[in-house]
This record gives structure tokens, C-alpha cells and sequence, in this order.
């Protein structure tokens, strides 16, 4: 009978000492969820403050931010860093308190505590700290791809717009087709005009959000988010939760008529050489050049400032078939590069690469000017200026950030890999394994958010997000 009395003791205390530890290991988890929610909050405080006026005054305030916290907000303590340089500059060098006008980059560390600690020991998650970076300046750069008359893309086309304002893809005047064999959109589309998905082959699938001033037409394609449009076929449930019919998916809600968001206008981009100018101020070197690749004696495929580092523009408007290059180049840029030219066409041109000289960043403009800057619609002028057409394999490779805008069409044939924005006046088409990636670019003096306006931010402000991670300080 003792026996039996001290095995139950025994058994008793082991499911005491798991019911205990798993009791910690539930708080621990509890408490790490908190904390991170309240490091979360702190980067998002911080963030918004950066976007006021007098959000964060430098040197007068040392970029340091906390909250108290209480039952129903967050407490944690942030601070913010900026950097003058780039990310991947050798000794690149970060500094502590709010960003000088200059800034590249900024870092905001949060760290996040928990309201209710772990218990039994089980402190892990107590505290949390998260690491974000973004860029820093004064251009806001619009959406990834602007059509404003439209487009087609088909044939394994990979868009990847996350972070792209508003939508990914806008259509300010046209139609937008996404053809067959297994094209695949990230991010949100507005269309004002007509939407087409694939009817045959493997879908086209578009995750995220989708606005259609008129006809819908869904085929065997995937809308993942909602839909909103003027009238869909095959005919859809307003307000009916997808998937709607065998076939065709609408992950959430479709509404009818159409509630579209607001389309910016065209934006007047016309020769004006003067608006480039770097971070103090002083303007970008000018060149008159055709031939990409003979910079120098010797035919060096480098292409930047006399300076090593110095932006240039490339004044290439008097180049009758605009800027030229021979197959199999890898155009090396050692600094940022604007090229303006009447038409950029590498269509005779196989694997033309776009690549940085050394371990910098580097971003590279191509804008054939709008030669009718009055009327706030694309003008392209055919007696002179043609389409943005590459052929097999254009790459803009890594550490580059492109952005095009023509008021012509961008026309690709076969794999083209493009890393930026695409701004396009007259309908574009993309087939045959295109992979486009959204980094926001801009040009100086342009808000490209809201279409027509000519004047930069009044102050700098934080960009796309480049990092968000927990990190152990």
C-alpha cells in the first residue's frame, strides 16, 4: 500500500512539474507574441514621424523614441540611424540620431516588451527587437508598371510589385490582358478599360486586388483578393465570397458596378536636363554619346561621370536610331546614369546586360522625352521617336534599379529580367519569361504618385522598406 502511495506521489509531481512547464512555455509564447506586436508598433511610430515636418529634427533631436506602455498600448524604446552612403559600400558607416537631409538609408531598432512576462522561468520572449531599413529621400517614385494605354503579358511572365503604392499595375486608359501559359501578378491592378485573362492553357493568376472600370473577363484565371468591375464573364454573385464558378477563382469578395481608385495622370517628362541634380545640389554631368560602350579608347564597356562615382546624363537625342550596342555586352555602370534618347532600340540585340562596376548600387534612367508637355496624355511622335524594344535576354542585373519612361510602348520578346519601374504611354506587350521586380526609382522633381505634379516632397522621407528582421542586439 505505501508503494503504491509513493508511486502516485511520484506520478502526481511529474504531471504537476508538465502541466508547470508547459504552463511557461504557453506565457513564454504568449509574451513573445506581445513583444513583438509592441516592437512592430515602434517601428510604425517611428516611421510615420519621419514623414512629418517636425517629426524628427537634425542634430537637435537624437532620433531616440519610447512608450510607456500600458493594458492597452505597447511599450517599447526605438532609435533611428541613417546612412550617407550605400548599403553595400565597403565601410559603409551608420550614425545614430535623426537622418541629415543627405541621408541614403534609414534604420529604425525597436525593441518591444512583452505586458505579460513569461512565468517559471521563461523569460524568451519577454522582449523583442526588430531591425527595419528603408530608403531615404525626397522623389516619390509612383507605381511599378504604368500603362497608361495598356498591355499585354503572357508566356511565364513573373511581376513581383510588393511594396508598389496603390497598385502594381495601373491602366489609365486601355486594356490589360494577361495571356496564357502560367503568367503570375503580385500585387494589386486598376484597370480603366477592359480585363482579360487567359481562356486556355495554365491560368494566369493575379495575388492580390483588382479593380476594372468595364468587363471582367476571367477565363481560367485567378484573382486571389477581391474584385471590383463594371460587368465579369463568366457572370459572378456581387458580393458572394469566391471561389466563384468551377474554374474561376475570386478569393474574396467581387463587387458591382466597379468602385475604382483614383488613376493618376500622365506625367510631362520633357528634355530638361536641369532637373538632375545630386544630394547637395550640384547637377549631373552631360554627355553627348551613341554608341553605349565606347566611353573610352579601347571600346570599355563602363559607363558613368568623367569621375569615378559622379552621375552623368547621356545626351543620345541626336542619335538617329538612338543609343547602340553589340550583342553580348555587359554594360558596367561605375555611377548612377540618365540616358535620353527618341527611341531605345535593342531589338537586333542578344543578351544586353545592365550590371554595377564594383559591390555600389547604382540606378540608371531611360526616358524618351514627351515632346507635347501641355495636354497630360502620352505624345508619342512617330516622325521621330520609337518604342523601348529589347529582344533576348536584357538584364538588369543586381545592386541595379532601372526605371523607363516613354511615351511610346515598351515591347519585349524573350527574357527579359527588369528590376525598377515602367512608366509607357502607348500599349505594351511582355512575352516569354519577363521577370520585373518593383524597386522604387522616381525622378528628381516629379512626384510620379500623383501624376502632373512638378515639385519634389518638401522634405525627405522614408522609402520602400530593404530589410524588416528580428535581430539580437
Amino acid at each position: 500500500m505505501l508503494g503504491l502511495m509513493v508511486l502516485g506521489l511520484i506520478f502526481a509531481s511529474l504531471i504537476t512539474a508538465s502541466v508547470v512547464g508547459a504552463y511557461g512555455v504557453t506565457s513564454a509564447t504568449r509574451s513573445g507574441v506581445q513583444s513583438g506586436a509592441a516592437a512592430d508598433a515602434g517601428i510604425a511610430a517611428v516611421r510615420a514621424s519621419l514623414y512629418q515636418i517636425e517629426g524628427c529634427k537634425s542634430p537637435e533631436d537624437t532620433g531616440a523614441y519610447s512608450a510607456a506602455g500600458s493594458q492597452t498600448s505597447p511599450k517599447y524604446d526605438a532609435q533611428v540611424w541613417f546612412t550617407l552612403g550605400e548599403l553595400s559600400a565597403v565601410g559603409n558607416e551608420w550614425f545614430e540620431g535623426c537622418p541629415l537631409a543627405l541621408a541614403t538609408y534609414v534604420k529604425i531598432v525597436s525593441t518591444g516588451y512583452a505586458q505579460q512576462t513569461g512565468v517559471n522561468g521563461a523569460a524568451v520572449g519577454d522582449q523583442t527587437t526588430i531591425e527595419a531599413v528603408l530608403k531615404y529621400g525626397n522623389d516619390a517614385a509612383g507605381v511599378a508598371l504604368y500603362l497608361y494605354k495598356g498591355g499585354t503579358v503572357e508566356a511565364n511572365s513573373e511581376f513581383i510589385m510588393t511594396g508598389s503604392p496603390g497598385a502594381g499595375i495601373m491602366v489609365k486608359d486601355g486594356d490589360f490582358t494577361c495571356a496564357k501559359n502560367n503568367s503570375e501578378i503580385i500585387g494589386n491592378v486598376v484597370v480603366t478599360g477592359n480585363l482579360t485573362l487567359a481562356s486556355t492553357g495554365q491560368a494566369c493568376s493575379i495575388k492580390g486586388d483588382v479593380w476594372v472600370s468595364q468587363l471582367a473577363t476571367l477565363g481560367q484565371g485567378k484573382v486571389e483578393g477581391n474584385l471590383s468591375s463594371g460587368a465579369v464573364s463568366p457572370t459572378l454573385t456581387s458580393g458572394m465570397v469566391g471561389p466563384n464558378p468551377p474554374g474561376t477563382t475570386v478569393g474574396g469578395t467581387y463587387t458591382q458596378p466597379a468602385v475604382m481608385p483614383a488613376v493618376p495622370p500622365w506625367t510631362e517628362i520633357g528634355p530638361l536636363f536641369t532637373r538632375w541634380k545630386n544630394k547637395n545640389g550640384t547637377p549631373y554631368e552631360v554627355k553627348t554619346q551613341c554608341n553605349l560602350t565606347d566611353r573610352t579608347p579601347g571600346g570599355s564597356t563602363s559607363l558613368g561621370g568623367t569621375a569615378v562615382g559622379m552621375p552623368v546624363i547621356i545626351n543620345a537625342l541626336g542619335c538617329v536610331s538612338g543609343p547602340t550596342v553589340s550583342s553580348n555586352t555587359t554594360v558596367r555602370l561605375t555611377s548612377d546614369v540618365v540616358i535620353y534618347a527618341n527611341t531605345f532600340d535593342f531589338s537586333a540585340v542578344n543578351q544586353l546586360n545592365f550590371s554595377s562596376s564594383s559591390t555600389a548600387s547604382h540606378r540608371i534612367w531611360f526616358i524618351t522625352p514627351d515632346l507635347n508637355p501641355s495636354d497630360l496624355r502620352p505624345s508619342c511622335n512617330r516622325a521621330l521617336q520609337g518604342d523601348f524594344a529589347v529582344k533576348v535576354g536584357f538584364t538588369i542585373a543586381d545592386r541595379i534599379e532601372a526605371l523607363l519612361y516613354t511615351p511610346c510602348a515598351f515591347i519585349s520578346t524573350n527574357n527579359f529580367s527588369w528590376r525598377g519601374q515602367i512608366i509607357a504611354g502607348e500599349p505594351s506587350a511582355v512575352k516569354n519569361n519577363p521577370v520585373f521586380a518593383f524597386a522604387p526609382v522616381g525622378i528628381p522633381g516629379v512626384n510620379l504618385t500623383t501624376g502632373s505634379a512638378t515639385s519634389v516632397l518638401p522634405i525627405p522621407q522614408p522609402g520602400s522598406v530593404v530589410s524588416n528582421r528580428e535581430v539580437s542586439y
